[in-house]
């Protein structure tokens, strides 16, 4: 008899539990976004941009993800947006601790109207190169004079002279 009632209580705890359980699971909040981006070394921030909210806050979690094991590093609301207007949020990665962020964007719980948007962006922002000299940034800067952008030219130019397209140049040098 006792294994009975032991069986029993154990089944009504459990009933217990699991009706306190279905309201927290009411109550939490429609996911609109989520979104994985790999971060280097040249990357500088991950942002959020939302456009053209329903009116309300919108909450977004941001995690920096190691090894597989995420880590929340800032969470919070983006305020609400005009039509036509975009709201920016930026968050500064640390490329040596996280391989990668995840940023989830939610409606907010706390009311009872649903919140939407007309399009989430999540991304990153990369570090310009340094160091530069405009076009004439050569070998290191990326500038318009690079090494293979020079041998191009060459090759462009010759092509051009043997198929006879300087042929008009090369009279008025002579003459």
């Amino acid at each position: 008899m006792n294994i009975k009632k032991a069986g029993l209580a154990a089944l009504l705890a459990l009933a217990v539990l699991t009706s306190m359980a279905v309201p927290a699971v009411a109550q939490s909040s429609a996911e609109l976004a989520d979104k994985e981006v790999t971060v280097d070394g040249d990357t500088e921030s991950v942002y959020l941009e939302v456009t053209n909210t329903s009116g309300d806050n919108l909450n977004y979690t941001v995690y920096g993800i190691s090894d597989g094991l995420s880590t929340e590093v800032d969470s919070g609301s983006i305020s609400s947006v005009d039509e036509n207007d975009t709201a920016r949020q930026t968050f500064t990665v640390d490329s040596e601790q996280y391989d990668s962020y995840r940023v989830l964007v939610t409606e907010d719980a706390s009311d009872s109207d649903e919140e939407s948007a007309d399009n989430i962006e999540i991304g990153t922002t990369v570090n310009q190169a340094t160091g530069g000299g405009g076009a004439f940034a050569g070998v290191g800067g990326g500038g318009l004079f690079t090494p293979t952008n020079l041998l191009i030219g060459l090759v462009v130019i010759g092509g051009a002279y043997v198929a006879g397209f300087l042929d008009p140049l090369k009279n008025a040098l002579e003459g």
